[in-house]
Order: C-alpha cells, then structure tokens, then sequence
C-alpha cells in the first residue's frame, strides 16, 4: 500500500502545499509565482537600463514560462483565479521581454 504524504513549502512559516509539479523546488505556486515574477522583472530591470541579460537567465523564464502554460492547461480545482490571473501577468510580462529583445538583440549577453 502507498502512502501519498502532503508536501509542504519550503519556505519558512509557510504550511501552503506543493503542487506535484513543483515537487522538486518545494515550492507552494505562490512563492513559485513570486520568485518567477521577481526574476522577471529584474530581467526586465537590466533591460530598461541598457545592462545585457544572460541567455540561461531568459532560459530559465522559459521553463517558468512552459510550467505557466502546462499548469494553466492541466488545472485543478484547487486553482484559484487570483493564481491564474498572476501566472498570465508572467506570460505577458515575458512576452513583452521577449519583443523588446526582438529589436535590442545587443542586450542578450554571452555567458562570461
């Protein structure tokens, strides 16, 4: 017999549960939600201000970005429209990212 164990975030003081999905950062999709939209818009940071951004940087926003689309397909009806509405604020910040680059090639850096 298996025995599912609810996984808890890692972040201390927080009791949110895992989604399988994020197993493997143990994450609840809040503090998922927020270190993505952070990585975003310190990306979007550097931009605004001529710096370059790393290729694994707007690597690692597209595996956020891939979880984002995968998650808002699969959904749960523990999904709440608060989550949805912030995982398709990500979307949209990164697709705004993505257009400004398409036209500042210069900005996306080579790793040192």
């Amino acid at each position: 017999m298996r025995v599912l164990t609810r996984l808890s975030c890692r972040i201390v003081g927080c009791a949110d549960a895992v989604p399988p999905a994020l197993t493997q950062e143990s994450l609840c999709m809040e503090h998922y939600l927020e270190g993505a939209m952070h990585q975003l818009e310190t990306a979007a940071a550097l931009c605004r201000e001529g710096h370059p951004i790393q290729e694994e940087a707007l690597d690692q926003l597209k595996m956020q970005a891939e979880f984002a689309v995968q998650f808002l397909a699969d959904g749960s009806a523990d999904d709440t429209s608060t989550k949805k509405e912030q995982l398709l604020q990500f979307l949209l910040g990164l697709a705004n990212l993505h257009q400004y680059l398409s036209h500042h090639a210069s900005l996306v850096g080579k790793p040192n």
